[in-house]
């Protein structure tokens, strides 16, 4: 019986490998991020083909869509298809079933669904540039106050929050937190490079908030890459162990078949002797060199299939070694990518810096998390509109750290504090939330207090 093929066999136990780790990895994020009408999401679908051995793009179907209004998204073949209160995770499922019902298709075409872009929210009252924004991931109040311009810029002595010193505050903390994002990201794949199965904490980060669940989610990722990896080593070695029990098998047929070659050849030596001698007939002598012949024949088809099955042997042995030396190379890369992005938020912090000191803060008052000439004369108050399930709509008092929802509306406003809130403000306070630890310079203008 033929054996499969080397890519087939490989193909089809890697792809249920990378599908288990899948499920794996949404159930163990079945928390995150849930689509929203508004929401754009990008969409890119494969189709394995076992006739040609290779993946079919369908480009006609590849783009961006939006979630309408009613939650729905309209995919060409598939049709209407309920993407509210799903996750980009589950919602490749559901399409991926649509199109294989709808298009008759032998197999399940494979989805790949990330979001584009993220429906708005909308930021209103005391700040530079009211409007609607698109959310973003981790999205809190301050962050919204950032992005749209920071708090109205002062009009006189005594009114509002100044805008430079919040925006050179985010942007400092936004550039070490993803400054320790990367650094922890990095010292997983020179894990990954060197074989280990764990990795330690960068010395850097050591005692900085949460760094322990971040790196039990990067730990988490290095395993589901290893057992993808593992799988399509371990595919390689079965078919190696097939190619070595059929290379035996033919290795003993050949053997056998040389002994019957020779007992053939004895026989039709004897029959030519009685022959010569006129004791039998030609007919037996031609039945028995046509044996010999046949018997010939049968051991040059065994050799060749002998040699066929020795270099899939080989062939298989190179694409095991393809397949680790691949996985290294696209760590590498990563890891030289990262190391460069590491780079950027460092010349980002010392940016935010220089622009938190051209502010003209009191840096032991900033030191102390207090800022009495700005923060003893204002008070804000936040206000969160949001829908909920049932279609009406729900105020939230926030502060600067409240998450936020897509569709959020944010109302801001600012007012003189009274005589007793100025007197408070000579205490210490926290500029900003807790920012992770890093041994790269912190500025003097962002507070060393508060939590993450």
């Amino acid at each position: 019986m033929r054996l499969m093929s080397f890519p087939d066999r490989l193909t089809l136990v890697g792809l249920a490998a990378v599908f288990t780790c899948a499920m794996g990895w949404s159930a163990a994020h079945a928390d995150s991020y849930t689509l929203v009408p508004e929401d754009q999401i990008k969409l890119r679908i494969v189709e394995w083909r076992s006739t040609d051995s290779k993946y079919a793009s369908w480009e006609a179907l590849d783009g961006t869509y939006s979630v309408d209004d009613a939650g729905n998204l309209s995919i060409p073949i598939a049709g209407q298809i309920k993407a509210s209160g799903q996750t980009t995770e589950q919602l490749s499922e559901i399409i991926s079933d649509a199109l294989a019902v709808k298009a008759d298709l032998p197999g399940r075409p494979f989805i790949a669904v990330e979001i584009d872009q993220h429906a708005p929210i909308f930021i209103n009252g005391s700040i530079e540039r009211p409007g609607r924004y698109p959310f973003e991931a981790n999205m809190t109040v301050i962050k919204a106050v950032s992005i749209a311009g920071g708090y109205m810029r002062a009009r006189d002595d005594n009114s509002y929050y100044d805008r430079n010193r919040v925006q050179a505050a985010g942007d400092y903390r936004t550039a070490l937190l993803n400054r320790r994002d990367l650094l922890m990201r990095a010292a997983r794949l020179r894990a990954e490079i060197a074989g280990q199965s764990d990795f330690d904490i960068p010395a850097e980060l050591a005692g900085t908030p949460d760094i322990d669940k971040l790196k039990a989610e990067e730990l988490n990722l290095m395993r589901l890459r290893a057992v993808e990896s593992n799988s399509q080593i371990a595919a390689a070695d079965d078919l190696n162990r097939l190619y070595t029990q059929e290379i035996q098998s033919l290795e003993a047929k050949i053997i056998s078949q040389k002994r019957q070659i020779d007992l053939a050849q004895q026989e039709l030596n004897n029959v030519n002797s009685l022959v010569s001698k006129g004791l039998t007939s030609n007919t037996r002598q031609y039945s028995v060199d046509r044996g010999l012949a046949e018997a010939q024949s049968e051991l040059l088809d065994l050799e060749i299939a002998l040699t066929k099955s020795r270099q899939g042997l080989n062939e298989s042995e190179r694409e095991k070694a393809t397949i680790i030396n691949k996985r290294n190379a696209e760590n590498q890369q990563e890891l030289n990518t990262i190391n460069l992005a590491i780079n950027k938020a460092g010349i980002d912090m010392q940016v935010a810096q220089l622009l938190g000191d051209q502010a003209g803060y009191s840096a032991e008052l900033a030191r102390m998390g207090a800022e009495s000439t700005l923060l003893g004369t204002t008070k804000k108050h936040f206000k969160i509109i949001r829908r909920i399930e049932d279609g009406s709509y729900s105020n939230i008092v926030a502060d600067e750290n409240t998450a936020l929802l897509p569709h959020d509306i944010v109302e801001i406003s600012v007012e003189a504090a009274t005589s007793s809130a100025a007197s408070q403000a000579q205490q210490p306070a926290a500029l900003i939330p807790d920012v992770a630890r890093s041994e790269a310079p912190r500025p003097n203008w962002v507070s060393q207090t508060g939590s993450n």
